[in-house]
């Protein structure tokens, strides 16, 4: 696991290219060919004759979701995916409407990093290796659940010797207080900027927005159709936030250096050890993009062998219990963020929108079909059980570094996300006018059990099961 930490938060990359295997899968992207070679009979057969291997990595039959992606056209969805980099010329993107980036200024290096025309070319591709890989599972060509969809990339963190994600923000026009200074996006700041021209600001600026949030909000913005789901394998920037003071942007305080005072009143030591800590203005940035219910977060669930009930709700409980500052009972947890109608009138208003019904988190299952040994997994929290759910993870993914047709066998709950991201695309365009968070509810409630050694601790609400869900939207 490699932890990237700007200043407060936490940036987990969850992908993990585990016990990798490279094996070259050329050949007119013939991916149901390669599976048959990867896996071959060597397990023992199944009652049905399929081997163990081969049911639990043929994820598109597992899935039930074979026979609708056949009958289907997703050219008119779009799906994001914020991740390390992506090859658009490799063999599954090549003929997918590509929207570079989610930056308009031109002259930054936005479709070059896209395209793999930034850094040294000597290293075959290898720094691309993994977005291509979750690019191809979501919308690719042969192996993609919505093999016909829109690809929204963007790029989302610092790639060794090849792209500099500070730099990049840095390169950013802002003003002295670290907001964007012109463009549409003016007045806004990105947590990645938060020091001055002559780099003499080292505080983190607390009315700055959490920059995954920013990546998703700019490729809802780009997309030419509808994206109900954008899929985060490299990075989960949600967890626990601070509501209890207002960080917004106050000029008069900045000018007079008055800010700090309320800085400091949360920038307090025991809070720092909360994963994912942040503050009001990505909780709020972050509850305004999912309000309407047209977008749902796909997110990895990682790779620690750890429950989120123990990454995420136990610290917290126990900074709430045991915190003598007042301050200790605002901070919120985003599996206990639900729809509340606090107005009492019956209906859900933007305000009382909460975040965790916007995401869902998915696990990975390992060619026998038990849950993945490196998968974190829900835990005892009914929060974390009700928005989780599993879909293979040990899968051959495209990947550019073995050339434009080439294919890597990798372990990793980067490889079930962008499976689910695919299937909530897929079931939109059949059912247009259900809501993302629609679809990712029907995707809950009919998740299958039939799987080895079920327990909701460790698989949440099941396996993703596309035809059930459809039948589920058909009649609900």
């Amino acid at each position: 696991m490699i932890v990237c930490h700007f200043v407060k938060l936490y940036l987990i990359r969850i992908p993990i290219f585990l016990s990798l295997l490279f094996i070259s899968g050329c050949g007119g992207g013939d991916f149901q060919n390669l599976i048959d070679k990867l896996f071959t009979a060597e397990d023992d057969a199944n009652d049905s004759g399929t081997t163990s291997s081969t049911k639990y990595t043929d994820y598109k039959t597992l899935t039930n979701a074979r026979d609708l992606i056949d009958r289907s056209n997703t050219s008119t969805v779009s799906i994001g995916i914020l991740d390390d980099g992506f090859n658009s010329a490799h063999i599954e993107l090549s003929d997918r409407l590509v929207i570079r980036q989610n930056y308009k200024e031109p002259d930054l290096i936005n479709n070059d990093i896209v395209n793999g025309v930034y850094g040294d070319q000597g290293a075959a591709w290898e720094w691309a290796d993994h977005g291509t890989g979750v690019a191809g599972l979501a919308l690719g060509k042969d192996s993609g659940m919505a093999p016909q969809a829109e690809l929204v990339a963007s790029m989302n963190r610092s790639i060794n010797n090849f792209f500099d994600a500070e730099e990049y923000f840095q390169s950013f026009s802002k003003d002295a207080a670290g907001r964007l200074d012109s463009g549409e996006d003016a007045g806004t700041c990105i947590q990645h900027i938060y020091l001055d021209d002559n780099n003499t600001r080292g505080r983190w600026f607390p009315w700055c927005i959490n920059f995954g949030v920013y990546h998703v909000a700019k490729m809802q913005e780009l997309a030419s159709y509808d994206m109900p789901a954008a899929n985060l394998s490299s990075t989960i920037p949600f967890g626990h936030y601070q509501t209890g003071i207002d960080l917004s942007f106050n000029q008069s305080k900045w000018d007079d250096d008055s800010y700090k005072a309320d800085w400091d009143q949360v920038n307090l030591e025991e809070f720092t050890d909360l994963y994912f800590y942040d503050y009001n203005v990505s909780y709020d940035y972050l509850r305004n993009l999912l309000s309407t219910g047209e977008l749902v977060i796909v997110l990895s669930a990682g790779n620690d062998n750890l429950s989120l009930t123990q990454r995420q709700l136990l610290e917290w409980q126990n900074l709430k219990a045991t915190s003598t500052n007042p301050l200790a009972q605002t901070i919120v947890n985003i599996f206990v963020d639900p729809d509340i109608d606090t107005s009492g009138n019956g209906a859900i208003e933007n305000s009382e929108r909460g975040i965790t019904k916007g995401l869902l988190f998915v696990g990975a299952l390992d060619p026998q079909g038990e849950r993945a040994w490196y998968s974190n997994y829900p835990g005892t929290a009914p929060e974390v059980q009700a928005r989780f759910i599993v879909a293979p993870g040990d899968l051959s993914i495209a990947t550019p570094s073995l050339g434009e047709s080439g294919y890597s066998l990798a372990e990793g709950t980067s490889n079930s996300a962008p499976i689910v991201a695919g299937a909530i695309a897929l079931l939109k365009v059949n059912h247009p006018g259900k809501s993302a968070r629609d679809i990712a509810d029907a995707i809950l409630a009919t998740a299958s059990k039939d799987i080895p050694n079920y327990a909701v601790e460790q698989h949440g609400q099941g396996l993703l099961d596309v035809a059930a869900a459809d039948a589920y939207l058909s009649t609900n």
